[in-house]
């Protein structure tokens, strides 16, 4: 249930109290009826006896409590009671008919509940008093099946309303949950298009003065300063990024001049070389932080176009067989004559030498490099793989952060690489996934989308 929508929960949660509830008053309603009508019929009998008493009190003559007592003596009314008179001595003054073979002489005074039996019919319940005025006993009753069909229909008048109830009450549950979460729903899909591209956008809020309404207004108000935090913190990398890019020219400039300098000595001109390569690192990483400082400021601009990536592939493979010349790696390729996307080709590229630059580093001597690609009616895809230490398990999560390093790793490299190469897969729709890593291949998978719409 934990995945369940909220109004289904919600709906589910009131069924089962209304049912729970619905059960309650049926089992406290179900005995209070039967012992109030039983309390009633006890009433009744009680009157029925002082009744039947002063019938036989006004008797022609004295009766002796031997003689047997005619039935024109019981009235009418209670010609359909259980009746049995008997005399001082226990002697059988009448007895109804309809008593039939059920003995009845030994119940205990009071008012209490038998079975009576018959052989042609079900077996039911009576009520049966026993009353005594002037030596005389009287035992006066009648059958329970009034008060017994009163609680078999309200019996079935539960079974059916609880069911009924619970259902109807699950429907509304829904229908109110729903209109009770409708604006949570809209702030969720508000929510949803809060981005870096579209850091402005702000969850609607609902009419009223309720805890939704109150809840939408701190929201707001803390996407108003992460806005304000995280605009400042972009445009500081980037103006950062951007100041730093003249002086690194400068300086990498000034030691290229110097480097042409005839008075240099060997040593000198080695340290000169030093440094140049040291601003050739400085100079890439200030690109590479000013690119992500765009991507975060939702300032990166594509330009797509139907782009072959066969030609950049063509490039990718001869960059890597350059890089990997001193380990002599093995270049394995399968690519279709034609993979046409929808792409920005100066960032593809870059994409793809991130690529191959991953794997030419990571890989071992005499290893090898595999590069496929295919495409469907969706997408273009292109897998880099290269032999070499797998990824250890707990570091695959984290190789798409910006400055993560595999750790035990003792590479070059600033961890910047394909967290860019992610970012501009996404930029343009697509996706940089890492596909396996295990003792036989590290392989990478990029998704760009399709261009042409046609099986490649």
């Amino acid at each position: 249930m934990r995945k369940w929508p909220l109004k289904l929960k919600f709906g589910i949660y009131a069924a089962v109290l209304t049912t729970l509830a619905l059960i309650t008053t049926a089992g406290l309603t179900l005995p209070y009826i039967y012992f109030r009508q039983l309390a009633e019929l006890d009433d009744t009998l009680t009157d029925d006896a002082k009744t039947l008493f002063n019938a036989l009190e006004n008797m022609p003559g004295e009766l002796s409590g031997r003689q047997p007592v005619s039935s024109r003596f019981i009235a009418t009314a209670l010609k359909r009671r259980y009746i049995e008179l008997r005399g001082p001595q226990n002697e059988l003054l009448y007895r109804s008919s309809n008593l039939r073979d059920n003995d009845i002489s030994n119940l205990p005074n009071g008012l209490v509940t038998v079975k009576f039996n018959d052989p042609s019919l079900p077996t039911w319940n009576a009520r049966i008093g026993t009353f005594r005025s002037n030596s005389i006993t009287l035992r006066v009753g009648t059958r329970l099946n009034t008060i017994e069909r009163m609680q078999q229909d309200l019996r079935s008048a539960f079974s059916y309303a609880i069911p009924l109830t619970a259902i109807g009450v699950f429907l509304g549950g829904l229908v109110l949950g729903r209109r009770a979460l409708r604006p949570v729903a809209a702030m969720t899909a508000a929510a949803e298009r809060i981005s870096a591209q579209q850091p402005s956008e702000r969850l609607p809020t609902p009419k009223g003065r309720d805890e939704i309404a109150r809840l939408t207004t701190v929201l707001n108000n803390s996407f108003d300063r992460l806005q304000s935090a995280y605009t400042a913190a972009a445009q500081f990398s980037a103006d950062a990024s951007h100041q730093l890019k003249t002086p690194i020219a400068v300086l990498r400039a000034g030691l290229e001049e110097l480097r042409h300098c005839d008075a240099l000595k060997e040593e000198d001109l080695e340290m000169i070389d030093a440094l140049l390569g040291q601003t050739r690192r400085l100079h890439a990483l200030v690109e590479d932080l000013l690119l992500l400082a765009q991507v975060d400021a939702g300032r990166l601009r594509l330009e797509p176009v139907a782009l072959d990536l066969v030609p950049c592939i063509d490039i990718l493979a001869d960059d890597v067989d350059a890089l990997g010349e001193d380990k002599e790696l093995i270049i394995e390729r399968e690519t279709p004559p034609h993979l046409v996307a929808k792409a920005d080709a100066r960032r593809v590229k870059i994409v793809l030498q991130n690529l191959g630059e991953n794997a030419v580093k990571y890989n071992k001597t005499s290893g090898r490099i595999r590069i496929r690609a295919q495409q469907d009616k969706k997408w273009v895809i292109l897998r880099v793989a290269n032999t070499g230490t797998p990824i250890p398990e707990g570091e695959r999560g984290r190789i798409f952060e910006r400055f993560s390093r595999v750790a035990g790793e003792n590479i070059k490299g600033h961890g910047l690489g394909l967290n860019i190469a992610r970012e501009l897969a996404r930029a343009h729709g697509g996706d940089l996934t890492l596909r396996r890593s295990d003792e036989k291949w590290t392989e990478f998978e990029l998704r760009l989308p399709s261009a042409n719409g046609s099986e490649g």
